[in-house]
């Protein structure tokens, strides 16, 4: 062979030298000697299909898959896209937070390269149920609602009382019922649960012995004359249902004071006419009653025709006793036989004063027909002074005692008399009669032309 000339040797290197190049140019992301390209074919994204609760957030990664079958991490790399993001959000690093129920596609694009999956966001996740109150006490007999609150992956609260489940720990202490209201049995101590799914919440509840709740007073309403007394009753009813007498051990009191007082033990004595409130407390309840406190009026019979004929003047004796500061007004209304009134005045009677009254002279002898009657019946009813000053029988406000007796002449079977004294009746006096009697007497007063008026007899 001839030897290559020098500009043959150069030609040859030149041609090696650019066919080397060759070798390393073209296309693909990388490139080996003797091996071809090597790609990027396709972008895997795990967990696929993922659900998730609104509010929660779930971590994607992508992968990348090339195509001499290694893969490659591109999580942090990739750039991360939502087709809907008012249902599902996703970061940079591929987290995904679902917004709102729905299906939304999430993907990943890597140098021209792009990989999906669907993520579907379900209703928000109950993370965790709150009962309240809690801890609680209750007394036994009595109950209380329970509320039951869940708190959920989106942040929100809603009230689950009427669809969890109630459970007791001890339900002979204490018993919960499905809308929630606990029951207190027996004194100790109980938890109550609240469950919903595989959530579940609870609260302490302490039981403790029975107490007052309400307090009434027997019997009510109450009516009672003037000075007599009456037994009133405390009963407390407790949380268990029973009920206890405490009248003995009750506070007792009255408004307004002055028309009645009550003894420690509960015995109402009426002091004055009018109305009051009574009043009785205890172990923290209360409970009233109304009392009306009745006037009276004194009633005794007379006999006019024994007093006549034995000579022998009978007399109506009336006392003021001093249960009622100051004077008071007698007034008084003569009947005769059949009942009909003949004569009425007022007298004033004064503080532990006497007055004496003759039944021929004074209550018999001015009737308003002029026939004076055999045989009747005189009514006394004590009347306020203050409202009354001149004792006007025709107007009367009733109020305080007055004592009365009566002295009459009785006629024996051997024709002769017996001189009796006797005791004025009392009876409680109607708003009714006091004020048919009233009217009466102002009859009498303005058509009788004087007749038919009383006199007072002598004393103070």
């Amino acid at each position: 062979m001839r030897p290559r000339s020098g500009a043959q040797t150069i030609c040859v290197l030149t041609l090696l030298l650019c066919f080397g190049a060759f070798l390393n140019c073209g296309g693909g992301s990388s490139a080996h000697v003797g091996g071809g390209s090597v790609t990027l074919t396709t972008i895997t994204i795990a967990p696929s299909s993922p659900t998730i609760s609104k509010g929660t957030s779930v971590q994607l990664s992508a992968t990348g898959n090339y195509s001499n079958g290694t893969q490659k991490p591109l999580t942090a790399s990739a750039a991360w896209q939502t087709s809907q993001p008012a249902i599902a959000t996703v970061s940079n690093q591929g987290n995904v937070t679902g917004v709102s129920g729905g299906a939304a596609q999430v993907s990943a694009s890597y140098e021209g390269v792009t990989g999906s999956t669907s993520v579907t966001v379900g209703p928000a996740a109950l993370l965790g149920i709150a009962v309240s109150p809690n801890p609680s006490s209750l007394p036994v007999g009595e109950s209380e609602p329970l509320t039951a609150t869940g708190s959920f992956s989106d942040g929100t609260v809603q009230n689950l009382t009427q669809s969890v489940t109630w459970s007791s720990s001890a339900s002979a202490v204490a018993s919960v019922s499905p809308a929630g209201s606990v029951l207190a049995n027996a004194a100790g101590t109980a938890t109550i649960g609240a469950t919903s799914g595989l959530m579940s919440g609870s609260a302490s509840l302490t039981v403790t012995p029975a107490v007052a709740v309400a307090l009434n007073i027997v019997p009510t309403p109450l009516s009672i004359v003037l000075e007599s007394s009456r037994q009133l009753q405390a009963i407390a009813t407790w949380s268990d249902g029973t009920t206890q007498d405490v009248t003995n051990v009750a506070a007792w009191s009255t408004t307004p004071e002055g028309i009645a007082i009550v003894s420690s033990g509960g015995l109402a004595t009426a002091q004055q006419v009018g109305s009051t409130t009574i009043l009785a407390t205890d172990g923290g309840v209360s409970a009233s009653a109304n009392l009306t406190v009745v006037p009276l009026v004194f009633i005794n019979y007379y006999d006019r025709g024994a007093a006549k004929t034995s000579g022998m003047d009978g007399t109506v004796n009336l006392t003021n006793p001093g249960l009622t500061n100051g004077s008071l007004c007698a007034m008084l209304y003569v009947f005769d036989q059949n009942q009909e009134l003949t004569e009425c005045c007022g007298c004033s009677v004064s503080d532990s004063g006497l007055r004496t009254l003759s039944l021929l002279n004074d209550l018999t002898a001015n009737p308003l027909t002029g026939t004076k009657s055999p045989a009747g019946t005189v009514m006394v009813i004590p009347s306020d002074i203050g409202q009354n000053p001149q004792c006007d029988p025709g107007s009367l406000t009733p109020t305080g005692v007055i004592l009365g007796w009566e002295t009459n002449d009785q006629a024996l079977s051997n024709g002769t008399f017996q001189v009796t004294e006797t005791s004025f009746a009392s009876a409680p006096l109607n708003s009714g009669t006091a004020t048919n009697l009233a009217n009466l007497c102002t009859f009498i007063e303005n058509e009788g032309g004087g007749q038919g008026i009383c006199t007072c007899g002598t004393g103070n």
